[in-house]
């Protein structure tokens, strides 16, 4: 059997490997202090909005400005539609998920599961007499949204908004 010769690093090799070492050692930070950079999980959650979102036909932009009439004579600016996604988007990055729907036993939690359900959430604040959202959805029922679970986190995301 042939031994391996010694092969000398370059400097490059040399100041990545002091770096993971130094990097290891670093203070560790909770998942509250992380930035949106920094934790890969919440990037990880946005794609999934993104999926879910575009299943939906939500609408991502902001909501526009409109000229209405209020009362007799009075126009007031008043936002109309959209910024869907943005409001599903800001509660996804506040909330924890594992407080709005824990796994227990022949429980299955799915982060596309608890998302589809934030979006239906959304999508129900802006038209409460909406009801084009089937549970029987071959989308919703894939991802394994029933209506139990859909009260459940819905219930929860109220009082967690009330704050």
């Amino acid at each position: 059997m042939q031994r391996r010769k010694h092969i000398f690093l370059d400097d490059k090799i040399k100041a990545e490997r002091l770096e993971r070492k130094i990097k290891k050692y670093e203070r560790f930070k909770s998942h509250r202090e992380k930035t949106v950079e920094e934790d890969f999980r919440l990037k990880e959650k946005f794609a999934l909005l993104s999926i879910v979102a575009s299943n939906f036909m939500m609408t991502g932009h902001s909501p526009t400005m409109v000229l209405t009439k209020k009362e007799e004579g009075d126009e007031v600016l008043m936002p109309v539609g959209g910024g869907q996604k943005d409001r599903a988007r800001e509660i996804i990055s506040k909330i924890d998920f594992r407080k709005l729907y824990r796994g227990g036993k022949g429980r299955k939690t799915d982060p596309l599961m608890i998302i589809t359900a934030i979006c239906m959430y959304v999508m129900r604040q802006d038209n409460p007499r909406r009801g084009d959202i089937r549970y029987s959805n071959d989308f919703i029922r894939k991802v394994g949204v029933t209506k139990q679970i859909y009260n459940n986190i819905s219930q929860k995301l109220d009082a967690y908004l009330e704050i």
